[in-house]
């Protein structure tokens, strides 16, 4: 009777486990189409679930398959053209992989329109929407990658007051620790210069507000073709306050490689500012790095201000100088895919 117990015990047990659906994951391979090297931190959404993984350095990641066996794929890259994929469980091997074709950019002379005083919709035509969605997928890519490679950075910090005449006196030099979860901002149109125990801050006009549908509403935007960037040819994506924001306010242009979509400059100036508000004036540029294949990061930051007006047209030198620049990064799990043998630059 025990041995009779024992048995049903088994075919029990082992019955259950036949009704238990075992857990299946799906491998995505992603590579560049001409080349077929692997493309690190592709961004991989299952727009159905909203799963999403970024692949590592062979171009590689797994997803779980959902319950009902199906997956609705978006395959995302930075100067790639974006795939999309419908999948069924039943019909695919366990492996999937996705060629990347290179973004195409071309060259009509592109006008924003309507609030830009100008003759047609820049973020429905041409160069600028392709670069506007470059941008996007760069700020989208960046949180991504802060998520899952999260890290801490020393940043240098030099500011200098710049005398009416001759030479600067002193230039004060810290250092500061920035987290990953800080690189974003809270864009506020015609509001960037922030009051606080009478003085003012500007924060740095980074990829995640340029990327911003908001940013995108209140500015008007203007490809200028092709140029050279440090002997790289290169796309510049000028920007503008919309003819309805009053307030101070970003204006200036965006440098982005024509061959790879990365940003590598941006210049800013401070637009809209009030008589009498300070600062008065504030021109400043930031350049990028990249830490890992597809993503990129501040590197530094100059900035020169005034807190005067002009005289007689005339602004002279500006009142202030300060510059940011991150000398280390130390992330805190697991490292980021790196540009090793094989992968892209």
């Amino acid at each position: 009777m025990a041995l009779l117990a024992i048995v049903l015990h088994m075919l029990a047990s082992a019955t259950l486990r036949a009704q238990t659906p075992q857990t299946q994951v799906l491998i995505v391979r992603v590579i560049d189409s001409l080349s077929r090297a692997p493309l690190p931190n592709a961004d991989i959404t299952d727009l159905a679930t909203g799963q999403h993984r970024i692949t590592d350095d062979h171009g590689r990641t797994s997803l779980s398959w959902p319950s009902d066996g199906k997956m609705r794929l978006r395959v995302r890259e930075i100067g790639y053209q974006p795939r999309h994929a419908t999948l069924e469980r039943v019909a695919v091997s366990g492996e999937i992989s996705f060629a990347m074709e290179k973004v195409s950019y071309v060259l009509p002379d592109v006008r924003a329109t309507g609030r830009c005083s100008t003759e047609t919709d820049t973020v429905l035509l041409g160069l600028s929407v392709v670069a506007l969605d470059q941008l996007k997928q760069a700020a989208e890519k960046l949180n991504e990658f802060r998520r899952v490679y999260p890290f801490e950075a020393t940043v240098e910090r030099r500011s200098a007051a710049i005398p009416p005449r001759g030479d600067v006196k002193r230039i004060v030099v810290g250092k500061e620790q920035l987290r990953s979860e800080e690189l974003v901002s809270r864009y506020r149109p015609g509001d960037v210069v922030e009051r606080r125990f009478g003085g003012f801050s500007v924060p740095i006009l980074n990829i995640s507000t340029l990327a911003d549908s908001v940013f995108w509403e209140h500015h008007c935007f203007r490809a200028r073709g092709f140029g050279w960037y440090q002997g790289d040819r290169v796309v510049r994506l000028e920007f503008s306050p919309t003819n309805d924001v009053d307030g101070p306010d970003y204006m200036g242009s965006a440098v982005m490689d024509s061959a790879t979509s990365m940003l590598l400059r941006v210049d800013f100036q401070l637009a809209n500012a009030h008589r009498g508000d300070k600062p008065t004036r504030l021109d400043g540029y930031t350049t990028f790095m990249s830490p890992s294949p597809f993503v990129v990061l501040p590197d530094s930051t100059v900035a020169v201000w005034w807190t005067r007006n002009p005289e007689k047209g005339e602004w002279g030198k500006p009142d202030y100088a300060q510059s940011l620049h991150i000398e280390t990064m130390k992330y805190k799990k697991e490292l980021p895919p790196t540009y090793g043998e094989g992968n892209l630059r």
